[in-house]
């Protein structure tokens, strides 16, 4: 499942083993199986059909794109993705598909855009749809660093996480942080902490960390570090994907040659780390050339796209890559 975006909207993809397209519609708009809002979130759910989020409800489509149930739900903010979409991350509160309950804040999302002191809030906000019950976890100051947290950062400070339905835990860490705490989502507690050792991270450093005290290019480009996505592997491997600094110079070279460009999506600029339930296995580890990490695959593997910035091709590229252990 995919999505491209269009000047009509989102058009939803389906393919299968073979890279066909089964079937590929635009969903937003007015009318019978439309959406007339953002879609922020999608995801298969447990019997094959597709889930998609938006800031105001949630919609569940069958495998040819039209609705079957569509609910709203409550949430302290209402956030809004433009140009990407992130996962829809659900789970169930007893195994036999009841209690369904889900995360109100996309992966990767700030909610602080408004001025708040996200100091006194938590990074995750949860809902469960039968009870029509809304509640939070992980408060900001429970985090290692939650002392050198300067309220000037609310903007760049967001929730970084996955979860692992099965066994019902969330991994959790935030855009900027030093460690991934494993909450359980049944008892809404904290169960460890693990210690990140980021290869090269200067604003964990920074006392406090302000915007001040982050790197930027004229006041406005953000050029520092930040946490970026963790994926969740087979046998409780997790994979951090984390992006590096990039020096205001070096900066200004690239966007005198392409003026879209920034070192978010610059796998030069991406290194992961490989965790597993309890610590971390190895340091920084550079992607693929070229590469952007897309999901997690069964047996250890990444999905990665694969950009030649050099050529404008009509197709996309991709590779399936195995994380192993050295012998």
């Amino acid at each position: 499942m995919g999505f491209i975006n269009t000047p009509e909207g989102s058009k939803i993809s389906l393919i299968n083993d073979r890279g066909e397209i089964i079937v590929q519609k635009v969903l937003v708009g007015e009318g019978p199986n439309r959406i007339a809002s953002t879609f922020n979130c999608m995801a298969f759910s447990e019997e094959g059909d597709i889930w998609i989020q938006t800031p105001y409800e949630i919609v569940l489509f069958d495998q040819n794109l039209n609705i079957k149930t569509r609910a709203r739900y409550l949430s302290g903010n209402k956030v809004h993705i433009y140009g990407r979409m992130e996962v829809f991350h659900y789970f169930y509160l007893q195994n036999a598909y009841s209690g369904f309950t889900f995360f109100t804040i996309p992966n990767g999302t700030s909610r602080y855009l408004d001025g708040r002191d996200f100091r006194n809030s938590h990074l995750v906000e949860i809902f469960e749809r039968e009870q029509e019950k809304l509640y939070e976890i992980a408060p900001v100051s429970d985090r290692t660093l939650s002392k050198n947290l300067d309220k000037s950062i609310g903007t760049l400070y967001f929730p970084v996480y996955t979860l692992d339905r099965k066994t019902r835990k969330l991994y959790l860490t935030a855009s900027i942080d030093d460690e991934i705490t494993v909450y359980d989502l049944i008892t809404r507690r904290l169960e460890s902490r693990i210690k990140i050792a980021h290869g090269e991270f200067k604003a964990l450093k920074s006392v406090p960390i302000s915007l001040a005290s982050l790197s930027s290019y004229k006041d406005r480009i953000n050029l520092d570090a930040r946490n970026h996505k963790i994926f969740f592997l087979d046998g409780g491997l997790m994979v951090l994907d984390y992006i590096r600094e990039i020096p205001s110079g070096i900066y200004e070279k690239k966007i005198a040659e392409d003026p879209t460009y920034h070192h978010f999506k610059d796998s030069n600029y991406h290194r992961i780390i490989v965790f597993d339930g309890s610590k971390q296995l190895t340091g920084d580890l550079p992607l693929p050339s070229n590469g952007k990490i897309m999901m997690s695959l069964p047996g250890n593997r990444l999905l990665v796209q694969l950009i030649n910035p050099d050529v404008e091709e009509d197709f996309i590229r991709y590779g399936i890559y195995e994380v192993v252990k050295n012998k």
